[in-house]
């Protein structure tokens, strides 16, 4: 399954992964709303707008490209794909300064 983030006019912001300049570290808890999914393939695409980013290492480690967009895949099965449309997510979003990026589904309301 493919996560794919997008920017929704006047929402405010959009994560930032695999571009970070080099030695930097991002920590943050982001908030969204599941925008739409689709079935591509046999595998789920869920869309989703984020609109709010916390720092979530308490030092200033948060710090988001508002015209980026990013993706990211998640097992088969995984929650998310059982979110309807319309629901607010939390995710915590960890790039190391490798690039590297985890993305962990912290929350869901309906």
């Amino acid at each position: 399954m493919k996560i794919r983030t997008g920017l929704c006019a006047g929402l405010g912001l959009i994560l930032f992964a695999g571009q970070a300049l080099a030695g930097s570290e991002q920590d943050c808890f982001v908030e969204g709303t599941v925008k739409s999914k689709s079935d591509v393939d046999n595998g789920t695409n869920v869309y989703i707008a984020f609109h709010s980013a916390e720092d979530a290492a308490g030092r200033d480690s948060c710090n988001l490209n508002k015209r980026s967009k990013v993706s990211f895949k998640q097992p088969k099965n995984a929650m998310i794909e059982n979110v309807p449309e319309g629901s607010k997510v939390k995710y915590h979003y960890k790039q190391q300064e490798s690039g590297d990026a985890e993305w962990q589904l912290m929350g869901v309301s309906y």
